[in-house]
């Protein structure tokens, strides 16, 4: 009996507890040990703790590598290979067909402005042109006839009109067999070289059908390629070098070069840029479109030829503006600011800066592309 009263005073005790233990952890308690309380943590604001954390975080001055900018002395020019072009080449032909009778010029000739090249048999196109010139004449004198009727009042007005409309046709055709005849001779558009003449005398040709090859020489050019990382500089400061040829088949023989065009599409092979330079002065009688030419390019004069500014080049900010550009880091405010810069040519894993920067200066060189100007930031790497 006593071991019947005991049982059901622990059962009541351990339905007491567990009903405890709900209504605890309903109010946001929770049991410790031996018996005791937990208070639960209120969690809620942890967001907006995390979001000050991360705003300190960010608050913090970015970490950027800086190097100090160096004079030094250099080689300052390049080499590249170059080919001799006139300034146009264009093959003429003749605007209607024919036997040819006569071609006047040889490979190799000069021809001035205005000089007959070649000429086509014109018995044929002489006839069209009478032809139309009679035409042209009879409809002239239907048109006054018709004129002088209608002003008495003795012909219709329509009869005017149709001697008029007829007197245009025939003025059409023949300016028409004119200009055809004018076609059946070539005519030099400018002072130029014959390279070469595709046709002999006495053949058929058809419209268009190549007769002879001119080339202007009043301006020789010197086409080179170059490689992207000159073009890159030549681009942006092409007067930041002098540019010079010499001809391996005219020795003794060097002419200074001035742009003239930049080709912006690469060569997907190669990965070179088409330059044309223009030979200016007086140039040598030897040279001839199709030869070679040897082209240095270098650096003009500065104060010191001999020592030249270098910074790495991964100091230059190409990305954010047409002129290159770099960030000058202050020591004594730890900010940083954009400098617009003038590059020469690069020399390895550097670029000569011709203008903008002074030696002892140091320059942001890994990081640049995250900051503003006056912004403060943190230098490593020295």
């Amino acid at each position: 009996m006593n071991l019947n009263k005991t049982n059901r005073r622990w059962k009541r005790l351990a339905t007491a507890t567990a009903l405890a233990t709900a209504m605890t952890l309903a109010a946001g308690v929770l049991p410790g040990p031996l018996g005791g309380l937990w208070a639960q943590t209120d969690t809620s604001a942890a967001p907006e703790n995390a979001a000050d954390a991360n705003s300190a975080q960010f608050s913090q001055p970015v970490t950027v590598e800086v190097t100090e900018v160096v004079s030094r002395r250099v080689t300052q020019s390049r080499s590249m290979a170059g080919r001799v072009k006139p300034l146009r080449t264009v093959d003429i032909a003749f605007q209607v067909p024919g036997q040819i009778i006569s071609i006047q010029v040889k490979p190799g000739s000069k021809v001035a402005k205005g000089d007959l090249i070649a000429q086509l048999d014109q018995t044929d196109f002489e006839l069209a042109v009478d032809r139309a010139q009679a035409s042209y004449d009879l409809a002239n004198s239907e048109m006054k006839r018709a004129t002088s009727l209608a002003e008495r009042g003795v012909a219709a007005d329509a009869r005017l009109d149709a001697a008029r409309a007829q007197f245009a046709q025939a003025d059409v055709s023949r300016r028409e067999a004119k200009r055809r005849y004018d076609q059946t001779q070539i005519i030099a558009p400018f002072d130029a070289i014959v390279a070469r003449t595709f046709v002999e005398e006495y053949v058929n040709v058809t419209s268009a059908a190549p007769v002879a090859r001119l080339q202007d020489v009043s301006e020789m050019r010197v086409l080179t390629s170059m490689s992207e990382e000159l073009a890159a500089v030549g681009r942006s400061t092409p007067d930041a070098f002098e540019i010079v040829a010499s001809f391996p088949a005219v020795p003794g023989y060097t002419a200074p070069l001035v742009l003239r065009s930049f080709a912006t599409d690469a060569d997907p092979t190669a990965q070179t840029y088409d330059v044309e330079f223009a030979i200016s002065g007086e140039v040598d009688p030897r040279i001839l479109p199709g030869m070679t030419a040897d082209v240095r390019i270098s650096t003009t004069s500065v104060d010191n030829p001999e020592l030249s500014v270098i910074i790495p080049v991964s100091a230059v900010d190409t990305t954010s503006r047409t002129d290159p550009s770099a960030w000058v880091y202050d020591e004594a405010s730890g900010k940083v600011t954009r400098r617009t810069i003038r590059l020469g040519l690069p020399v390895g894993d550097n670029f000569i800066v011709l203008d903008g920067l002074e030696a002892g200066e140091l320059v942001v060189s890994g990081g640049w592309w995250r900051l503003s100007d006056n912004q403060t930031v943190t230098a490593s790497g020295r």
